[in-house]
């Protein structure tokens, strides 16, 4: 790959915008990488790649640096939370995603977004940890008896409970910061945008890129 003689910071809007070409290049990538795409991802790839930016680029690129200050608080609270809990973020994913009903590393994967290598290296070191354990299908436990799903242990769900604390606690204290309207309209738009950005309107959002919606 050719290295780029640019030198603005990465979330300039000139690198932001010089960046689109790059996106549409890294969204073939992925499907390529990913035959078992649903339907919308690959809807909405396809509209990215044909798709016009539209008037309010600029404002979009104005949300992203501002958005990208957010997300580095957010990644400094799991930072936090690591140091007091002993457990990387990958690893708390991994025994949320096991708490939510995954019982085999694959499943883990998928809700993570990990490779399958990588989900299988961390259930491994939750297992270490006493906060994963090992059990047998039933259909298994009748015949070879091999332990290959994974439950949370009591210790895994005492770690996850106060990991969860930890993150609410923190954040609580950021949004102590601002006021009773300022919180208010700080929820409405968390709450419009993750609408938005719903699973289930993928293909719309396709559709409004494309302006065929």
């Amino acid at each position: 790959m050719k290295r780029s003689t640019d030198s603005s910071p990465p979330n300039s809007r000139a690198a932001l915008a010089a960046g689109h070409e790059g996106t549409v290049a890294a969204l073939d990538a992925a499907a390529t990488g990913d035959p078992e795409a649903d339907d919308g991802g690959r809807r909405l790839r396809s509209a990215v790649q044909r798709g016009e930016p539209s008037r309010r680029l600029t404002d979009t690129l104005d949300l992203v640096e501002e958005t990208a200050a957010v997300s580095r608080s957010q990644k400094q609270i799991y930072v936090t939370i690591e140091r007091l809990t002993g457990l990387r973020f990958g690893e708390l994913q991994a025994l949320s995603a096991v708490a939510d009903g995954a019982t085999h590393y694959r499943a883990v994967a998928r809700a993570t977004g990990q490779a399958d290598p990588a989900a299988e290296a961390t259930c491994a070191v939750l297992e270490r940890k006493g906060l994963l354990a090992r059990h047998a299908h039933p259909e298994a436990a009748r015949n070879t008896g091999e332990a290959t799903l994974v439950h949370v242990t009591a210790a895994g769900t005492v770690a996850l409970q106060q990991a969860e604390a930890l993150r609410v606690r923190l954040l609580d204290s950021v949004l102590a910061t601002l006021d009773a309207e300022d919180t208010d309209r700080l929820r409405s738009v968390v709450s419009r945008v993750n609408d938005a950005a719903a699973p289930r309107r993928l293909p719309a959002i396709a559709g409004l890129i494309t302006g065929s919606a």
